[in-house]
C-alpha cells in the first residue's frame, strides 16, 4: 500500500442538514496528501441538506433520492467509490484534524490489518464532551463481541475486504456497521490505534436511542455468521459464551432505549446470577437494583470496565473545522 492511499468516504444522509456541513468541512480541511473522494448518498432529505450539498459544487459526488434506508444508502455510495480505503461517515458525526494522516500511518505500521479504528469523543448538543474512548490492540470477532465495538465514524477499511464480504447486509440493518466490521475481522484482524480520529454527536433522534431492533439484530448477526462456513469455521461461540453475551445484550440495549423495560428482564436473571460471567453479573445488577439503593452501594459493583476510556481534561479543539482556511 502506498504511503497515502486513496480514500473514499461514503456519507449516508437523511435530514441531518444542521450537522452535515460540519461533517463535510472536517473532511475537506484535512491535511492529507492522498486523493480523497466524498460521496453523499442522501435519501431525499426534506430539510436544508440539499442546499448545503449544492454549495460544494464538484467537490462532492452526491444525489438526493428516496432509498430503502441506511444499508441501501451505503450500498449505493460504495458502488461509486474508487479509493483503496473506504470509510462510512454519518452525516451528524465528524473527523478530528490529522485523522487521515493517522489512518495512513497506521496502515503502514500494520500492513496486514484489514481495517483501522481510532479513538472518539462523544458530545452533547451543546458541544460538551460526554465520554471518550481509545481502545488498543487487534480487533477480532471475539474482541468485538466481548470488549469494544469499532466506532463507524472512526473506522477505515481496505475496500477489498469490504467488497469480499459482499458489503453491508439488510438482514441486520440496525447494526449493519457492526456486522460489517465483525465479518471483516473474520477474514483478517483489524487494529485499534490510540489517535483520536472522530467525534460522535449524541442527540435524541439517533437510532441507538429510539429503536427496539438492536438486540434481535445483534443476535441475528452472530447466528448468520456461524451459519456461513467461511465465518463459522473461523469463530464460533460456546454455549456458555452465547448465554452470557445474549443476556448482556438484551439488558444493555433494552436499557439504552427504556430502563423501565430492561429492569424486569434483569430481575428474571437474578436467581441464576452466580452462573453468569462477572461482566454479565454487573449488567444484571446494574439494571435490577433500585436506583435509591444503587446510590448507597460502591460504584465498582455496577461499573463495566472501560474499553480504553481516557481523561478529557486536556483542551480539545472540537470546533477546529470552523477555522478559516489560510
Amino acid at each position: 500500500m502506498q504511503e497515502f492511499p486513496s480514500l473514499s468516504i461514503v456519507i449516508p444522509s437523511w435530514n441531518q442538514g444542521r450537522f452535515i456541513d460540519r461533517t463535510l468541512l472536517s473532511i475537506l480541511k484535512q491535511d492529507y496528501p492522498g486523493a480523497v473522494e466524498i460521496i453523499v448518498s442522501d435519501g431525499g432529505s426534506t430539510d436544508e441538506t440539499v442546499d448545503v450539498l449544492k454549495k460544494y459544487g464538484d467537490r462532492l459526488i452526491w444525489w438526493s433520492a428516496r432509498d430503502k434506508g441506511f444499508v441501501d444508502a451505503v450500498t449505493k455510495g460504495v458502488a461509486r467509490a474508487t479509493g483503496e480505503i473506504l470509510a462510512i461517515q454519518s452525516s451528524d458525526d465528524y473527523y478530528l484534524p490529522g485523522a487521515f494522516r493517522a489512518m495512513a500511518a497506521a496502515f503502514q505500521h500494520y500492513p496486514k490489518a484489514s481495517f483501522i479504528s481510532g479513538g472518539e469523543y462523544a458530545i452533547d448538543l451543546q458541544g460538551n464532551i460526554v465520554s471518550s474512548s481509545s481502545p488498543t490492540g487487534d480487533i477480532t470477532p471475539r474482541s468485538i463481541l466481548f470488549q469494544s465495538i469499532p466506532p463507524q465514524h472512526a473506522t477505515f477499511v481496505k475496500r477489498k475486504f469490504f467488497e469480499e464480504t459482499g458489503g453491508m447486509r439488510r438482514e441486520v440493518d440496525m447494526c449493519a456497521d457492526i456486522d460489517q466490521w465483525y465479518r471483516v475481522a473474520h477474514l483478517a484482524p483489524g487494529r485499534y490505534i490510540s489517535d483520536m480520529l472522530a467525534v460522535y454527536q449524541l442527540h435524541p433522534d439517533q437510532r441507538t436511542t429510539t429503536s427496539d431492533k438492536w438486540y434481535p439484530n445483534l443476535v441475528k448477526m452472530v447466528e448468520l455468521c456461524e451459519q456461513e462456513p467461511r465465518y463459522g469455521q473461523k469463530f464460533r461461540l460456546s454455549d456458555d459464551e452465547r448465554r452470557n453475551l445474549y443476556t448482556y445484550w438484551e439488558i444493555n440495549w433494552t436499557g439504552k432505549r427504556d430502563m423501565s423495560a430492561a429492569r424486569p428482564i434483569a430481575f428474571r436473571k437474578l436467581p441464576g446470577l452466580l452462573s453468569y460471567s462477572p461482566r454479565t453479573q454487573r449488567m444484571i445488577l446494574g439494571a435490577s437494583v433500585n436506583p435509591i439503593i444503587k446510590k448507597l452501594l460502591p460504584n465498582a459493583i455496577f461499573r463495566q470496565p472501560a474499553a480504553g476510556s481516557i481523561a478529557t481534561t486536556t483542551p480539545v479543539e472540537l470546533d477546529w473545522w470552523k477555522e478559516t482556511e489560510k
